[in-house]
């Protein structure tokens, strides 16, 4: 017998959007406070920065997509 979930598809979407933006603030505290004052360039930031938020969502969609089943949840596969 399958133990139930206590969350619905609503809770499960409200999970992924609040983790997400806590893992963009600790991301971004991360390039503020470490990556910025290293480039000598300011030419270079934007670049970088937008290299930086993909990186931090792919990582984070890994982890999450690996260690919850929020996703499977969103996906009616559970």
């Amino acid at each position: 017998m399958k133990p139930k979930s206590n969350y619905t598809r609503v809770m499960a979407g409200f999970y992924i959007f609040l983790c997400l933006i806590a893992s963009m603030i600790v991301g971004e505290l991360i390039y503020f406070l470490a990556i910025v004052p290293l480039v000598p360039k300011q030419t270079w930031l934007p670049l970088i920065n937008v290299a930086w938020v993909y990186l931090v969502v792919a990582i984070y969609y890994k982890l999450t997509r690996r260690y919850t089943k929020w996703w499977k949840k969103l996906e009616n596969k559970q």
